[in-house]
């Protein structure tokens, strides 16, 4: 038997005694007032780099008010986000995995809302656990809230006699979250033990945007609000071959060759804005052995 703290309540059970559960809010009014606690943690991204085996970047000298990034700041905080969000599940500790189910979509003031639950396999049971989050919104992750524990069955939730920010929310309730995303935007979360042992990394694209040419497939998640950056991912081609990418808005074109994985996959960013422009559409294909898939999606201003 489980001990007490990690006893989460039915839900049926917690209703027909009174009490509130996450699925009596409205979603997206759960998941603001998650937000208005959120405080930006820098040592996520060392975690990352640290179960790479490589060092983390320096940290820049503070700018002077009113300054402005160089265009090689920009591009290189750009990169710095798209290489993180890339290596984001190989910081996971080996053996960790979380497995993201979907509760229900629904609609909250013309906005659709998608609801999860999350359920972990391989991590101990008997440590506190931080949740991370990185929306695209903010340019480095941070702390959703601390002192969850994991469920003999793999669920999360916070136990009910915990005094951490979970109590705040969730208290004695498993851990289900909701969002209002937009068409190809990703989602990236971590799970962190107290000890820092044990790490779990997941990302997940609710309303992905996909285009396929028999087994192959093109996809554009966005990492920056109005598809500023993007990660280009393709799957279904050759392992190890080498497959030219086509990338183009307006009359500003790049041209790169990515070397498919052994699973025969490929993660490559780009940058589709263009000076003077505020909006604009970028055509994106893949050429490879079997397959040349081909993909289009809207960047800036109202996307």
């Amino acid at each position: 038997m489980s001990p007490l703290w990690l006893r989460f309540p039915n839900i049926q059970t917690a209703h027909s005694a009174g009490k509130r559960t996450l699925l009596d809010c409205a979603p997206i009014v759960i998941f603001s007032v998650i937000m208005r606690n959120i405080f930006v943690l820098m040592a996520l991204l060392c975690a990352w780099s640290a179960a790479q085996n490589q060092p983390a970047r320096p940290t820049s000298q503070p700018r002077t008010a009113g300054a402005q990034a160089s265009d090689d700041e920009v591009e290189a905080q750009l990169a710095k986000t798209a290489m993180a969000t890339i290596q984001w599940e190989k910081a996971s500790t080996p053996g960790m995995k979380a497995d993201v189910q979907l509760i229900k979509k629904g609609n909250v003031n013309g906005k659709s809302v998608v609801q999860y639950r999350f359920k972990i396999s391989g991590a101990p049971h008997n440590q506190p656990y931080t949740l991370m989050m990185w929306p695209i919104t903010m340019p480095d992750p941070a702390i959703m809230m601390d002192g969850l524990a994991i469920a003999a069955d793999g669920s999360v939730g916070c136990p009910p006699g915990s005094a951490k920010s979970c109590a705040q929310h969730i208290k004695g309730a498993e851990l289900q979250l909701s969002y209002a995303p937009g068409i190809g935007e990703i989602y990236r979360h971590a799970l962190i033990s107290d000890d820092k042992k044990s790490r779990i990394f997941f990302s997940f694209v609710p309303f992905p945007i996909v285009e396929t040419d028999k087994s192959c497939s093109l996809e554009v998640v966005e990492l920056k609000p109005g598809f500023g950056l993007v990660i280009i991912r393709g799957k279904g081609f050759q392992p190890g071959e080498n497959v030219p990418l086509h990338m183009q808005s307006y009359q500003d074109i790049h041209d790169a060759t990515v070397k498919a994985d052994v699973q025969g996959q490929f993660q490559a960013e780009y940058t589709p804005f263009v000076k003077a422009r505020t909006t604009g559409v970028s055509d994106v294909s893949a050429t490879g052995q079997r397959c040349a898939p081909k993909i289009s999606f809207n960047w800036g201003a109202g996307q």
